[in-house]
């Protein structure tokens, strides 16, 4: 009987040929060996289907899953469904690791079985000469509801893409991703503040980016996009509640919300947004909030609660206009 891999590895794949063999090699190559990686080909049309299945045939560790193109969403609900390992990662297909990337880090988990979540760094790949925007923090754990939700609900230090992380199997117990959904990572941040006991920030190994694809899914933040990510930090935002001492935190958290739904609205100008703008004013801070709040941005804040948040949208969108 074949042993199950200490770690699974799922990869959506849809029409990224281009950029697939350099993904899989930098998988099947780690220096870490006890992996399975399941590719779910989410309905390819440009040979990806069966360049996957080629890899398949030639190394046992390789899982593959066609099935009807449904998104990114639904392709990694799939290998949810039947990944064996003690700990999961994604990596998406246009991108790769650095060699020593796996290995160092199962072995930390390995050594440390309270760390429910590990991050690693990532950074931005454009060509060989072009690693931008390297996303590296020092090594750093947070233990605990309080102290793990402070630093992620902004999305630093702990970011909100799962792909820079490896999780243990138990924390994705009844999870999956919400299908038809652009940002489908972000909202699970409110499931994992919750269910972590503690994460565990590394310095080492890399994740690369590819952001030179035209049809990535990050490149161009349209309506829908920023729509969903309005409603994953709407998401997040409830948790607020839990910790009624996070007050600047809060009227932070506000702020980005109602920034987003403006980006959205600027994006869209004739759309009805009147949906979120009513859940805006339902968490709407307190004055009292914002004047206790630090390091935010008062005035305009102060405005929208003066104003109303239907009314100052609709100057403020007048004023970006100018």
């Amino acid at each position: 009987m074949k042993k199950k891999p200490e770690l699974s590895i799922i990869m959506p794949v849809y029409n990224v040929k281009a950029y697939l063999d350099r993904s899989i090699k930098s998988i099947l190559t780690q220096s870490y060996e006890d992996l399975e990686l399941i590719i779910v080909d989410d309905g390819s049309t440009d040979g990806s289907s069966e360049m996957i299945d080629v890899y398949a045939r030639e190394d046992e560790r390789v899982v593959v899953i066609h099935q009807q193109n449904g998104g990114v969403s639904a392709a990694r609900n799939a290998a949810l469904q039947v990944f064996k390992g003690r700990y999961v990662t994604f990596v998406d297909p246009d991108d790769f690791l650095s060699k020593e990337t796996l290995e160092v880090h199962v072995e930390y988990l390995e050594a440390n079985p309270d760390v429910d979540i590990l991050q690693y760094p990532y950074c931005n790949y454009i060509d060989d000469n072009h690693a931008v925007d390297v996303i590296l923090h020092d090594s750093a754990t947070y233990s605990g509801r309080d102290e793990i939700f402070k630093a992620w609900w902004s999305g630093t230090p702990i970011e909100y893409t799962l792909c820079d992380k490896i999780f243990r199997r138990e924390i994705w117990n009844g999870v999956t991703f919400n299908v038809g959904h652009i940002s489908e990572d972000t909202g699970l941040a409110a499931t994992f503040c919750q269910r972590a006991k503690k994460v565990y920030i590394s310095e080492k190994g890399m994740y690369y980016y590819q952001r030179n694809r035209a049809d990535s899914y990050t490149y161009h933040y349209s309506f829908d996009k920023h729509i969903d990510l309005f409603n994953a930090h709407y998401t997040i935002f409830q948790l607020f509640n839990h910790y009624p001492n996070m007050t600047t935190e809060k009227v932070l958290a506000f702020t980005r919300i109602l920034r987003r739904l403006i980006q959205a609205k600027e994006e869209c100008p004739q759309a009805d947004i009147s949906i979120q703008q009513q859940q805006l004013i339902h968490i709407s801070p307190s004055l009292r909030e914002i004047s206790r709040s630090e390091n935010t941005e008062k005035i305009w804040l102060y405005a929208a609660k003066i104003l109303g948040i239907k009314c100052f949208m609709k100057l403020f969108l007048l004023y970006l206009k100018q």
